[in-house]
């Protein structure tokens, strides 16, 4: 018997403890997944399906700059191999979330012109949260929930240098 379909107010599934979880803010190296492409305004639109990248993709997306300016993608979260692994947890999700502010609701334009919802979107009281296909694993969602996912089509998760990450606020103080 096939299991029941997820109901659109349900949680996704947890996972377990042994469960790698999924970096959202990856490098661009073969084998990872383009998650999303940054828009004009500067906002993440997700590619549904993600896709898996391959060398050709990358050589291409290396010349003509840094890939993670411009996209999104996702890998294994390596822990403790990561500059932002703050020894319990992602350091960058909670630099996010005392930076930026969550997504702006969307308008009945957007709800009627926005493809579905991913099946693992879990309901938000005042808006959708993104189609994101990776949420069920994502560390930054297991760490701070829904609130992450508002404010994850903000990040851009390349500036350049040694750097991995420029907020929107230090963006506007700039100009």
């Amino acid at each position: 018997m096939a299991p029941s379909p997820r109901q659109p107010d349900q949680e996704p599934p947890a996972t377990t403890t042994h469960e790698v979880k999924s970096c959202p803010s990856a490098p661009c190296i073969e084998g990872a997944l383009l998650l999303g492409v940054r828009t004009g305004a500067g906002r993440l639109a997700y590619v549904q399906p993600p896709t898996r990248i391959d060398s050709a993709f990358v050589a291409t997306a290396h010349e003509q700059g840094r890939p993670e300016s411009r996209f999104r993608f996702s890998l294994p979260c390596i822990e403790a191999g990561c500059s932002q692994w703050n020894g319990s947890g992602c350091g960058l999700v909670d630099l996010l979330m005392d930076d930026e502010r969550p997504a702006p609701a969307p308008t009945p334009a957007d709800v009627l012109a926005a493809e579905p919802a991913a099946p693992t979107d879990p309901p938000a009281p005042s808006r959708r949260l993104p189609a994101c296909a990776i949420r069920r694993t994502c560390r930054w969602y297991h760490q701070r929930g829904a609130e992450a996912c508002a404010v994850c089509p903000l990040v851009v998760a390349d500036c350049g240098g040694t750097a991995t990450y420029r907020s929107r606020a230090a963006d506007r103080a700039a100009r």
